[in-house]
């Protein structure tokens, strides 16, 4: 069963690593988790390129950014993210 990554989605994080968004760019880092309760969070709806915002409360009670093939739902069902096509504006210049 797959599940779309909607706001307060509970899931379990399996990650290995996070995106962190800076002012001027943005990094991969490796991430740990201290123990198995500290992987659980909710979803905020959120979604980017393959990334997902999920908010930790039992890690550090921050939002953090996984990779949605690393995202679980509550009983192990998998995250789909679902792709919007955005068509470009013809420029009304051309002729």
């Amino acid at each position: 069963m797959e599940l779309k990554p909607t706001k307060g989605l509970r899931v379990r994080v399996n990650a290995s690593r996070e995106a962190v968004f800076g002012e001027e760019e943005v990094s991969v880092k490796k991430v740990s988790f201290p123990d198995d309760k500290s992987r659980s969070g909710t979803m905020t709806g959120v979604t980017l390129a393959g990334y997902c915002e999920v908010e930790m409360p039992n890690l550090d009670g921050r939002r953090h950014w996984y990779p949605i093939d690393s995202v679980f739902g509550e009983n192990g069902e998998r995250l789909s993210e679902e792709e919007i096509q955005i068509d470009e504006a013809e420029d009304e210049d051309e002729e």
